[in-house]
């Protein structure tokens, strides 16, 4: 049996317990705690959309919320019993400020809410229909890609704030190689709206999440290409590249692959180049062929630039008479010619006023027309002469 003074020391511990107890539950003080990242349930969204307007950038908001309780309360709560609120009923298009309704479980009190309003801003809503483009996961064969791909639906309507609908360059689906035969299948693939760099844009609503992609395995094959130039830049540019391809990659069944041996392109015509420029091809093919990709889009590239110009003015006594004999009873009314003379940079660089010599070649025609076209007579290697005017007025004077 215990003694006396061990029995005590198990009582004074067991009242020690129990008014522990009772300061705890009954007279210990409240505590402030403050509870982060409370997510703001945002209320009355649907009401933007029936007034043609949405919510612009991430719907996603959070505040802190300072909370007063006793110690044993504190340790039960979390972010998940205390409730956040924005209601957007009534607001209109541009940067609002919603104020934050928050509420507690009983027991707690709140005592501060940061920040007591969320920014929000609010645009016009707008739908557009974005181009699908599919994505291939995985790699194929040598000499083997996907081919007669097709989707269902064809494009994909986008909705959403006017900004955010705006980024969205494509929606993407992606599909796994293996997925694909060379007979030919259909896989469902989930949409997905990105910008011109591929990343996702978010809160935008799409009018279908998922794509039904068909396509099937084909073979690549590599034939000559012949594409005919035509025409001629004009003289007053220079041609420093032309780029033209004499190769294509094509894909298909073999069967039909096997009867090409070459493809011809429709003749290209430069004469309308003036600038450095990508002239499509255009190359037709024979059903169930399609161009490999990176082949779709083939081009002739020429690249030109303006030769050297020079311009010298000329008077009506400069240009010399010619092809009438007795011709000194002419003269010409028209008081002043342009001459603008084009070549390498070498040539028009040493090019002085006399190495041009400016003539009329006088007929009866000319004498009854009263005109006369302004002929120019060089011997250096220019590329281009224009002359304004190009024809002369002349008057036939009476002798005595």
């Amino acid at each position: 049996m215990l003694n006396s003074n061990t029995f005590y020391k198990i009582v004074s511990v067991l009242v020690a317990i129990v008014l522990w107890a009772y300061v705890i539950e009954v007279t210990e003080p409240v505590k402030k705690q403050t509870i982060q990242d409370v997510p703001v349930q945002l209320l009355n969204e649907e009401s933007l959309a029936a007034t043609g307007l949405a919510l612009s950038g991430e719907a996603s908001y959070t505040v802190d919320v300072e909370i007063q309780a006793k110690r044993a309360e504190l340790t039960k709560i979390s972010a998940g019993d205390i409730l956040a609120e924005a209601n957007l009923f009534g607001y209109s298009m541009g940067k609002n400020y919603i104020p934050v309704t928050v509420t507690a479980p009983e027991n707690i009190t709140i005592i501060a809410v940061n920040p007591i309003k969320i920014d929000v801003v609010i645009e016009e809503l707008v739908e557009v229909a974005k181009p699908i483009r599919i994505t291939f996961a995985g790699q194929f064969d040598d000499g083997v890609e996907a081919g007669q791909v097709t989707t269902q639906p064809e494009v994909i309507q986008v909705s959403g704030a006017k900004s955010e609908v705006s980024a969205v360059a494509y929606v993407k689906a992606e599909v796994n190689t293996s997925s694909l035969t060379a007979e030919g299948s259909t896989i469902q693939a989930k949409a997905v709206a990105v910008n011109r760099e591929g990343d996702v844009v978010q809160n935008v609503r799409l009018s279908s999440a998922f794509v039904d992609v068909t396509a099937r395995l084909s073979q690549v094959k590599e034939v000559p290409l012949t594409v005919e130039i035509t025409g001629e830049v004009d003289p007053i540019y220079d041609i420093t590249n032309l780029d033209i391809p004499n190769r294509v990659k094509i894909k298909g069944a073999p069967a039909a692959l096997t009867q090409i041996t070459g493809l011809t392109a429709a003749a290209i015509d430069i004469s309308a180049v003036s600038s450095t420029s990508k002239l499509p091809l255009e190359i037709v093919l024979p059903e169930g062929v399609e161009f490999a990709t990176g082949y779709e889009a083939l081009t002739v590239e020429i690249s030109v630039k303006p030769v050297a110009t020079k311009q010298f003015t000329y008077s009506a006594d400069e240009i010399r008479l010619e092809g009438i004999d007795g011709v000194s009873n002419i003269t010409i009314t028209t008081p002043q010619i342009t001459v603008n003379a084009s070549g390498s940079e070498m040539v028009i660089a040493g090019l002085v006023k006399e190495d041009l010599e400016l003539y009329l070649a006088l007929d009866a025609e000319s004498l009854i027309s009263a005109t006369a076209k302004v002929q120019v007579r060089y011997n250096k290697q220019l590329g281009h002469i224009a002359v304004d005017p190009e024809e002369v007025h002349i008057t036939l004077n009476e002798t005595e």
